[in-house]
C-alpha cells in the first residue's frame, strides 16, 4: 500500500515537472451543480396507454373515456374524455404516477409546473371546469384549477395547446397535504365538457404571480372604483383567434368593441377582466352598498348576463341577466347600466373578500361597445337599480 502511494506521488510530481512551470495541479474533477428538477426523477406522469397506467377510466351515463389514436400529441394515442355530471355527485380518473412511489416535490414546488396538452373537436373556449388534485398517503388532497395566465393564447381549441399548473398554486398548506410524499395526481372534471389530453409531465416554471400577504388581497372601503384598469388584466379578447371582440376606446377607461359573427353557430361571445391586477378584492365592508356600472355605445341594447366569480368559498359565482330596468338612455346612443350587488341571488353566501373576476356574456345582440366599469355607491331599491336619487 506504501510502495503504490509513493509511486503515484511520483508520477504526480514528473506530470508536473514536464508541464515546464510548476503549477496546482487537481487531482479531482470540479463538482457541477445538479438544480432540483433534474434530480426529480417522476418528470413524466401520461405520454400513452401503453406506459402509464391510469384509473377511473371505466365508462358510465357520467363520463365516456377512451384512448384515440389519431392526432396525438405525443406517443401512440392519448386521452379523450366526455363528461355531465348532471346525474352524478364525482367524475374523475387518477395517474398511477411513478406507479404510486412516494414523491417529494418540496424541492421543485417554487421552480416547476404540471404541463399538458389539450384541445377539443371544434370551436374554441376560454375556461373548462376541471381540477387537478395532488394526494398525499395520508389521504389529504390539494387542488388547483386551469389559469388563464398559464393557458397557451388564453384559449382552447382545435391546436394542442399547452397548459401550465404551477405546484405553488395547489392550495397545499391550508389542506395540511404533506408535499414531501405525494401519492398520485388526479383530474376532476365538473359541469359538461368534452376533452383531449395528452402529454402530462412536470416542467421547469417560473410563476409570477404568487401569493404573498402583502400583495395579494386588495382592500377597498369606499366607492367609486375604477374596475379592470390595464389590458393585461382581461381575458377573451384575442384577435388572433377572432375579431368578434376588440378592445375600443370610445369611454375613459378600458372597453370593448363587440361585433359578432352571426354565421358562426357558436360565437367569441364572452368576455372577462379581474377587478384589481389578479389580486383578490375584498369588498367585505362596501358591497351592500355598492353597484356595478358601466356604459355601452349602441343602437339597440344587447342581451347581457353579468357573472361573479370567488376565488374561494361554498358558492364562488353570482350572475345575472340585465334588463331594461338596468339602464338609462343617455342619449346619442349611449347607455349606463347599473347592477347593486344586492339584486344578485345567492349574494350573502359570496365571499366578498375574495372577489376573482367579472365576466360578461353576449347573449343577444350583435353590435355594441361596452366599458368604463366601476363601482360605485347604491343605497336604493335593489329591485329597482335606476331608480336611486344617487344615480
Amino acid at each position: 500500500m506504501k510502495l503504490n502511494i509513493q509511486i503515484a506521488l511520483g508520477i504526480l510530481i514528473f506530470c508536473t515537472l514536464s508541464c515546464g512551470s510548476m503549477r496546482e495541479v487537481s487531482i479531482y474533477e470540479p463538482s457541477k451543480s445538479i438544480s432540483a428538477f433534474e434530480q426529480f426523477p417522476y418528470k413524466t406522469l401520461f405520454t400513452s396507454s401503453e406506459e402509464n397506467g391510469l384509473w377511473g377510466v371505466k365508462n358510465n351515463n357520467c363520463k365516456q373515456v377512451s384512448f384515440e389514436t389519431s392526432n396525438n400529441y405525443i406517443g401512440k394515442d392519448h386521452l379523450h374524455i366526455k363528461w355531465n355530471s348532471s346525474s352524478c355527485n364525482y367524475i374523475g380518473l387518477g395517474l398511477k404516477w411513478g406507479n404510486y412511489k412516494g414523491k417529494n416535490l418540496i424541492p421543485i414546488i417554487e421552480s416547476t409546473a404540471i404541463e399538458l396538452r389539450v384541445r377539443i373537436d371544434s370551436g374554441a373556449i376560454s375556461n373548462v371546469p376541471m381540477f387537478f388534485i395532488l394526494v398525499d398517503y395520508g389521504g389529504n388532497q390539494c387542488r388547483a384549477k386551469i389559469n388563464y395566465l398559464d393557458l397557451e393564447e388564453g384559449k382552447i381549441d382545435t391546436e394542442w395547446r399547452r397548459v401550465r399548473i404551477p405546484l405553488q398554486s395547489f392550495n397545499y398548506e391550508k389542506r395540511g397535504v404533506n408535499m414531501g410524499n405525494i401519492k398520485e395526481l388526479r383530474l376532476e372534471f365538473q359541469r359538461k365538457g368534452d376533452l383531449h389530453i395528452d402529454n402530462i409531465v412536470i416542467v421547469p416554471h417560473e410563476h409570477n404571480y404568487k401569493k404573498t400577504k402583502d400583495t395579494f388581497t386588495k382592500v377597498f372601503n369606499s366607492q367609486p372604483i375604477k374596475l379592470g384598469a390595464g389590458k393585461e388584466y382581461w381575458w377573451g379578447i384575442n384577435t388572433k383567434y377572432s375579431s368578434s371582440l376588440q378592445f375600443g376606446s370610445s369611454f375613459d377607461n378600458e372597453s370593448v368593441v363587440v361585433d359578432l359573427d352571426k354565421s358562426k353557430e357558436v360565437p367569441w361571445n364572452i368576455f372577462g377582466f379581474s377587478p384589481y391586477q389578479w389580486m383578490r378584492v375584498d369588498l367585505s365592508s362596501i358591497y351592500s352598498t355598492s353597484a356595478l356600472t358601466f356604459k355601452l355605445k349602441t343602437t339597440e341594447l344587447p342581451k347581457l348576463q353579468a357573472i361573479l366569480f370567488a376565488y374561494t368559498g361554498k358558492k364562488r359565482r353570482l350572475h345575472k341577466i340585465l334588463n331594461e330596468s338596468h339602464f338609462i338612455d343617455r342619449g346619442n346612443g349611449v347607455y349606463e347600466a347599473y347592477l347593486p350587488l344586492k339584486s344578485l341571488m345567492g349574494y350573502s353566501e359570496f365571499r366578498w373578500d375574495a372577489l376573482k373576476e367579472i365576466r360578461f356574456k353576449i347573449l343577444e345582440g350583435t353590435q355594441c361597445e361596452i366599458g368604463d366599469f366601476q363601482l360605485i355607491e347604491f343605497r336604493g331599491n335593489p329591485q329597482k337599480p335606476t331608480e336611486w336619487k344617487g344615480i
